[in-house]
């Protein structure tokens, strides 16, 4: 299994609704978001083979910033010229505050695991400038960074679209081969768009091009909770 492209992307794309855990007055807030989709995206590159993925998230926050969750997708690889379906879990904890009321900062850690064994670890820190995002990946496990720059516009009936520009450096691990040499960089663009159909389901869409894969597209829908 080529484990090391394996890692959830498709939930950050989903909007979630967070529910207090008991009275209002409550610290903590419990979300959620179950989501069919119709391909695995992950910085512009299939993780499924083209083909439909179940994800879930759960997700649990304090008013202090800080907070835990886990997620659940579904993924396919080639191994020896054969396909096998398979699952990957993710574990993950980290902190965001709104320093004014127009930057927010946050970092987190995330533990990948995968049902065929193995697993990884992934850094990140983010800034948040009104509709504006930049955050910097580091990878212990292929020991590369990605860093990608995204931008969300609001449009009409409450949907949104995210315009998105990613770049993989120290990324000889991930094996692509450029005029016959392993490429040290690898650069991917995407535009999603997420659309709410109900008060607590999204319709959603995605384009992507990756500089090695070419492009993807993916459509499906979430459930939030």
């Amino acid at each position: 299994m080529n484990k090391i492209i394996l890692s959830s992307c498709a939930l950050a794309i989903a909007c979630t609704m967070s529910q207090p855990l008991a009275a209002e007055e409550s610290q903590f807030a419990a979300s959620g978001v179950l989501m069919g989709l119709s391909n695995y995206l992950w910085r512009g590159q299939t993780i499924s083979d083209n083909k439909p993925t179940l994800q879930g998230d759960l997700m649990v926050e304090h008013e202090s910033g800080f907070y835990l969750g886990t997620s659940f997708e579904t993924y396919r690889y080639e191994d020896e010229g054969s396909i096998y379906n398979d699952y990957e879990i993710d574990y993950y904890g980290g902190y965001y505050q709104m320093v004014t009321e127009d930057l927010g900062l946050g970092f987190n850690a995330m533990k990948y695991t995968y049902g065929a064994g193995g697993y990884s670890v992934e850094y990140a820190v983010s800034i948040d400038y009104k509709a504006l995002n930049l955050t910097v990946n580091y990878d212990q496990d292929v020991e590369a960074w990605y860093t990608e720059v995204n931008y969300g516009l609001d449009l009409f009936n409450e949907s949104q679209l995210v315009a998105h520009v990613g770049l993989f450096t120290d990324a000889e691990n991930y094996g692509y081969l450029d005029n016959g040499k392993v490429a040290d960089s690898i650069y991917d663009v995407g535009l999603r768009y997420r659309y709410p159909l109900l008060s607590q389901l999204d319709l959603m869409l995605e384009a992507s091009y990756q500089e090695f894969e070419h492009d993807h597209y993916m459509i499906g829908l979430a459930y939030n909770f």
